[in-house]
């Protein structure tokens, strides 16, 4: 099998594994998809690079294609679904648009100095530099319905899902976007004793967690944290460095 094509946690295992939470949580009907993976949905395992040199880790999928409710996986491959491994995303062209003004995609993309003209050029380039993402939470939760993701969610995901990926993906540097990526590292080995007692991902001492650990803790690059710009950048420089 050609490891580039599959993953260490199928998407059956984390179906199981979400499916088994779902149960356990009635009050999260309608709003937690324990069955919608849009990473599967969008097939990001074949573009998994053969050697993963930095691997991210976001929040969790989007919830909407515009302002329609994703709600099967077909609508996971929409243009107007905003997913990152969604290829067929047509990303709106906005000359001169402001830093972090776009999704995650497309500021990522700036950010590691990709200029594609397509989202789907630019996950090649994303993946041809060695560069993979995951999601902490890999199915879809509704945040439009609850604004925020439970904590035992988080927790379970980083169990089921996120350790046994990281260890099977064994990539070189790791890099946190946001406190929810940072909450699930918190609970992820080797992570969790060098983010022992971390706050926010604003609060820490990010140089030393990245000499002892090889991981990147920086705030989610999107607008609602443009007054932390200087930090993001700055991040991202020293990962343009690690793998120019």
């Amino acid at each position: 099998m050609d490891l580039r094509h599959s993953l260490p946690v199928s998407a059956a295992a984390m179906r199981k594994a979400y499916l088994r939470y779902a149960h356990e949580r009635p009050d999260l009907c309608g709003i937690l998809l324990p069955s919608l993976l849009p990473h599967d949905a969008c097939d990001a395992a074949s573009r998994r690079p053969g050697s993963v040199t930095v691997l991210f880790v976001a929040e969790s999928p989007p919830w909407a294609a515009g302002r329609r409710e994703v709600a099967e996986p077909a609508d996971c491959r929409s243009p107007g679904y905003p997913y990152f491994w969604n290829d067929h995303y047509d990303a709106p062209c906005r000359p001169g648009a402001s830093p972090l003004s776009r999704g995650l995609a497309e500021n990522l993309f700036s950010l590691l100095g990709l200029d594609g003209e397509s989202r789907r050029e630019n996950l090649e380039l994303f993946t041809a530099g060695g560069f993979f993402l995951v999601d902490t939470v890999r199915c879809v939760f509704r945040k439009n319905r609850k604004p925020a993701i439970p904590a035992d969610l988080i927790r379970m995901s980083a169990r089921e899902t996120l350790a046994p990926e990281i260890a099977g993906l064994a990539p070189e540097y790791v890099v946190a976007l946001g406190n929810t990526a940072l909450l699930g590292l918190r609970h992820t080995e080797p992570y969790a004793s060098a983010l022992s007692g971390a706050g926010t991902i604003t609060g820490l001492s990010r140089e030393a967690i990245f000499e002892e650990s090889r991981l990147l803790c920086l705030p989610y690059p999107g607008g609602r944290n443009r007054r932390y710009l200087d930090t993001i950048e700055s991040g991202f420089e020293i990962l343009r460095d690690l793998t120019g």
